[in-house]
């Protein structure tokens, strides 16, 4: 397998993407009252939505657009034509005033590809995708079996991926200006999930998250063994309140496991390093430059571009990095790999304006227009230019100054730290978690010392699921 598919957050078939897309268009367009198939508007914002339908000819299914309303106890339920909240409304008149970005949110639409299936819906323009992004903005992620699942944890990027790669995509999404939209549209959704409104996916039916399927998928994807063991044997929770006592969606996603199931490998052994996530291995990468051409297909990380040029930076030069990426259903917070003490902590994200503004869809610009996943496709790149968390650690016995890199991606991007300078850490120690989405991390490690995978039961380290807290490499200090 390829170095940089090892893990993805966007099926292989296109196709997959494309049938999200075309099924959320159909939602998109009819609650802002466009004809789903031809187009055109036929409804005015506030206009009673159920009665404009009955006046024109398209196949109105309530049960498909119900989730972009919610209404108060004493509210009337009315169905009506959805204005763009604010900061949507906001980034339009953004693109519609920046000419370079004006010009580029256009040509990409005609640079894309079109779907496979000319008969589906797709995303003709801009006004077309701000609206597909103010619908998702009051719409949690749902369980979905095989590779829509991938698409429906990260619907923002099933949205976009389409147009990262190509050359006005790229012009258009390393915008700072743009970049400062989609983080306050990030914002707003994020808000959503932490909201009581947001636990309507958290349901035993279909697509909700305690479904049979959805709580089997995530025991696996935790290393149990669905026959054998249910999700409360993994996951603290109660099974007898409402939604297992998630209050909300992101309560959900950032769930804790049990400690016996997150219980650190030998937690007194300075020789061995503990997977910090849960997460499939992506690379374990030696001889690091301080800075490199990041941008380039396959190329070596760029340290300076990493670190955002923190002051530590020149402790890691010529050192050891290991790359590992989570997936929806993973464990989605961060425990210490080594026992130690905090030496820094640092956010680099849009909420912290002396860092650099994050970059949330760009990516290596390739030829492989089969396949969506350009940003899967470009993990050195990212860990450049997204969101990041930097915990440098000062680790007992041979390792010494080390950093845990918490890397979020597009709408998944939200890290939170929860360590501070100074403190103690034990191994398995929660560092912080991720937010809302599958994201990657990095593990970097100074230069003088030889890092070796574990024996992984004779798997290859790269490629490989690694529960967190189970041994992942061995060091040593060199002669």
């Amino acid at each position: 397998m390829p170095r940089t598919t090892v893990c993805r957050w966007l099926p292989e078939d296109p196709a997959v993407v494309d049938a999200y897309v075309h099924d959320l268009l159909y939602t998109s367009r009819l609650v802002h009252g466009i004809h789903p198939d031809t187009c055109e508007q036929f409804a005015e914002v506030g206009q009673n939505l159920e009665e404009a339908v009955g006046q024109i000819d398209v196949d109105f299914d309530l049960s498909r657009i119900q989730h972009c309303y919610h209404f108060a106890l004493d509210e009337q339920p009315i169905i009506r034509v959805l204005a763009l909240h604010p900061i949507v409304e906001e980034f339009k008149r953004f693109i519609e005033t920046e000419g370079v970005v004006y010009a580029a949110f256009n040509k990409m639409f005609t640079e894309a590809p079109p779907p496979t299936d000319p008969s589906q819906r797709r995303i003709r323009n801009y006004v077309d995708l701000m609206q597909a992004i103010n619908t998702n903005l009051a719409t949690a992620p749902t369980y979905r079996l095989g590779p829509s699942a991938m698409v429906a944890g990260v619907p923002y990027y099933g949205i976009i991926a389409r147009f990262c790669n190509t050359h006005a995509g790229y012009e258009a999404f390393t915008h700072p200006g743009v970049n400062q939209r989609f983080y306050n549209v990030f914002t707003a959704w994020h808000s959503y999930l932490t909201s009581a409104n947001s636990a309507n996916v958290i349901h035993n039916r279909e697509g909700g998250w305690l479904s049979t399927v959805a709580l089997n998928a995530m025991v696996t994807s935790a290393g149990g063994d669905p026959q054998q063991q249910n999700f409360e044997n993994f996951y603290i929770c109660n099974p007898n309140a409402a939604h297992y006592g998630f209050n909300s969606y992101d309560e959900l996603f950032v769930r804790e496991l049990h400690p016996r199931h997150r219980a650190p490998t030998d937690p007194d052994n300075p020789l061995i390093i503990n997977s910090a996530c849960s997460s499939t291995v992506h690379d374990l990468y030696y001889n690091l430059k301080r800075t490199d051409e990041f941008w380039i297909k396959n190329t070596p990380y760029s340290l300076s571009h990493i670190l955002a040029e923190d002051e530590l930076t020149h402790n890691f030069v010529g050192g050891t990095l290991f790359q590992a990426m989570l997936g929806s259903l993973d464990y989605h917070r961060w425990r210490s790999p080594v026992k130690g003490t905090v030496e820094k902590i640092r956010l680099i994200s849009g909420a912290t304006p002396r860092n650099p503004q994050p970059t949330y869809y760009a990516a290596c610009l390739d030829n492989n227009q089969s396949d969506l996943d350009v940003v899967s496709r470009s993990q050195d790149f990212v860990t450049a230019i997204s969101t990041r968390a930097l915990i440098f650690i000062r680790a007992e016995g041979p390792v010494g100054l080390m950093c845990f890199v918490g890397v979020g991606l597009g709408e998944v991007s939200t890290c939170n730290i929860v360590v501070t300078q100074g403190q103690t850490l034990r191994k398995g120690d929660e560092l912080g978690q991720f937010h809302f989405g599958g994201s990657t991390h990095c593990l970097i490690f100074r230069p003088g010392l030889t890092v070796t995978p574990a024996d992984e039961q004779g798997r290859e380290l790269v490629g490989s699921k690694v529960q967190v807290g189970k041994t992942i490499l061995t060091v040593a200090a060199q002669n």
